[in-house]
């Protein structure tokens, strides 16, 4: 990609077309070719993004970005598509479907490398969207975790000022959870993983918490989540270096860091599923 200069043509202030396509569709799969660019972010392209009040164009250029509204305007360069489509997921670089997971009801990703997460229900993309993870000095653990408890807005243990909305906890020793929070375009967070609102609302209400037996032990655990990658500190951005499938130049296949995990996910599913069937056996 090149960073074009001051006479850049940008989409007009309303370029949007409205596609309908499957939940499950990504632009490299269903034939749609979506070309980027990376343009620098000058007097004109501020102008432009101030202007901005389609809802779904914003969603995706935040996504493309990693950023919320607030730091869109404040990046130095940003990557934006040719055409905008209603459906996010024609942007996704994760593939619309995992056999292996298939059977799982439902799966989270974080990728640290893209920092991005993606939704999966029994194998197949419904979601996906820009997060900020862990900081150099503070980074994100990866591996395996469940969704654990939740709370509507919870008290950072770094900083008793931040607020965390929608938020659900990850890891209860750790203190890993996903929330929403600023979204500057790189990791910047102490180990956690940053949303969008609503993608952070979305999750809270998707996702399964654990079921308690006692204040000590878990009787059923959540939602499978698996975190992934390693992010290229102090080099470029991965997302600036999507090419003319919309996918990046060494994508990781988050295929590759469940597989050794589905059996322990498949395992905790059962136990869930039997706990809800007692339950519904003994509601009156």
């Amino acid at each position: 990609f090149m960073i074009t200069g001051c006479n850049k043509k940008l989409p007009s202030s309303e370029s949007h077309q409205t596609v309908n396509n499957k939940q499950d569709s990504t632009s490299h799969e269903i034939g749609l070719i979506i070309h980027y660019r990376l343009i620098e972010v000058d007097k004109e392209t501020k102008d432009w993004l101030k202007s901005l009040q389609n809802e779904d164009t914003l969603q995706v250029l935040n996504a493309l970005n990693r950023v919320d509204r607030h730091h869109l305007i404040l990046q130095d360069s940003i990557i934006i598509p040719d055409t905008f489509q209603s459906d996010l997921n024609y942007y996704s670089t994760y593939p619309s479907k995992i056999e292996s997971i298939k059977d799982m009801k439902k799966t989270i990703f974080f990728s640290y490398r893209g920092e991005t997460f993606a939704a999966y229900e029994y194998g197949l993309l419904i979601r996906w969207g820009p997060v900020s993870m862990g900081k150099q000095s503070t980074p994100t653990d990866t591996g395996f975790f469940n969704t654990n408890w939740k709370a509507k807005e919870a008290t950072s243990t770094f900083n008793d000022e931040w607020k965390m909305k929608w938020y659900f906890n990850l890891d209860n020793f750790k203190g890993i959870s996903m929330h929403q929070y600023d979204l500057p375009g790189l990791p910047a967070s102490h180990a956690c993983t940053r949303l969008l609102e609503h993608d952070a609302k979305w999750l809270y209400n998707w996702a399964e918490g654990w079921i308690l037996e006692s204040d000590v032990k878990i009787a059923a655990y959540g939602t499978p989540v698996v975190i992934y990658g390693a992010y290229p500190f102090g080099k470029r951005k991965p997302w600036h270096r999507l090419n003319v499938n919309g996918e990046f130049a060494e994508l990781e296949n988050p295929a590759e860091h469940i597989k050794d995990y589905v059996p322990l996910a498949m395992s905790q599913q059962k136990q869930r599923d039997s706990i809800n069937i007692i339950k519904m056996s003994i509601i009156p």
